[in-house]
């Protein structure tokens, strides 16, 4: 008796790309897959053959991926419906996606998920998002710093949403960007200003936050959405001090929630006095999904840490401790 194959995931460091490509691409034709899950290379990916009879419908790829790779999955995989790249980046040797003429509107993508390492821009957002008019959920996650001042205006994300995303419900974001010493005159209130508006809290109920964050370096502005959607959370940080936090809603001492799959909670000799008197943090935190938690200790084991992790995680996910 055979059995259908409708989930296929792969995780490889080393590799026959005679042998891979051929297994990979074989494995997609069967008519059955529908979910598709690929940790490995670049090159690797983008030599799958893929079948001409669309029948994949999700797909979450980790790896480093160019700009012009995510084109090809829009254009060759018609059916998804959720999509969630890793490792998207946009290089200079990418070109525009408007000159690729294979692309079309996906109509049946309703989920995208992108986090990227380099810097890329509000007009690379735009010329992406066109393509995929139906999307309910989208989640953008910059993780280097980003330059192009349109990634932080809200008023440019309403206008694009209510005449290009007309369905969008969900959206999860994080974008990072320097303060310019004695240049810069932004401030955490004049970037919240533009997320205050009624289609931010009255028509999408969408909460934003935005820190003002002096690192070990230098100093940042973390913009983000509630709850916040981060797949690897440390708190607190050890590298980093909030200086100001503001919320576009007027309840700036609500509860902060992050999902997120792996917790790294960082026991200092402050944290752990802390625990001890039971002293309630500046910001108050809660930590939901998580499946691996990393405990950071620098000195004594708090006597009560089991306590403590009961107020600010829910346990019942938890699956390793490390």
């Amino acid at each position: 008796m055979q059995y259908p194959l409708k989930t296929f995931s792969i995780a490889f460091r080393y590799y026959d790309e005679e042998k891979m490509v051929p297994l990979l691409s074989s494995i997609m034709f069967h008519n059955d897959l529908r979910k598709f899950e690929y940790k490995g290379t670049e090159e690797i990916f983008n030599k799958i053959q893929w079948p001409i009879s669309y029948h994949i419908e999700h797909l979450t790829v980790f790896c480093d991926c160019r700009w012009r790779t995510v084109c090809s999955i829009l254009s060759h995989l018609r059916s998804l419906r959720t999509l969630a790249l890793k490792g998207a980046n946009k290089y200079e040797s990418d070109k525009f996606i408007d000159v690729h003429p294979n692309i079309t509107q996906s109509t049946c993508l309703t989920s995208l998920s992108l986090e990227t390492y380099t810097n890329i821009t509000m007009n690379d957002i735009e010329s992406l998002l066109l393509l995929l008019p139906k999307l309910t959920h989208l989640r953008l996650i910059g993780q280097d710093i980003l330059t192009d001042p349109s990634l932080f205006d809200g008023c440019r994300w309403e206008n694009f949403i209510k005449t290009k995303l007309t369905l969008l419900n969900r959206f999860e974001f994080w974008f990072t960007r320097y303060v310019v010493d004695n240049v810069d005159c932004t401030t955490v209130e004049s970037l919240i200003a533009t997320f205050r508006t009624s289609f931010w809290l009255e028509t999408k109920h969408w909460c934003v936050k935005c820190d003002h964050i002096s690192g070990k370096y230098r100093q940042y502005f973390y913009l983000y959405s509630i709850p916040i959607s981060l797949d690897i959370f440390q708190y607190p940080n050890r590298y980093s001090e909030i200086l100001h936090s503001i919320l576009n809603t007027t309840d700036d001492n609500s509860t902060i929630v992050v999902e997120t799959h792996a917790l790294s909670l960082v026991l200092s000799k402050t944290v752990n006095e802390r625990i001890q008197h039971q002293i309630s943090p500046r910001m108050n935190y809660w930590f939901q999904s998580v499946v691996e938690l990393t405990l950071e200790i620098e000195k004594n084991w708090p006597a009560n840490l089991a306590e403590y992790l009961s107020t600010i995680l829910n346990l019942s996910s938890l699956q390793t401790i490390h």
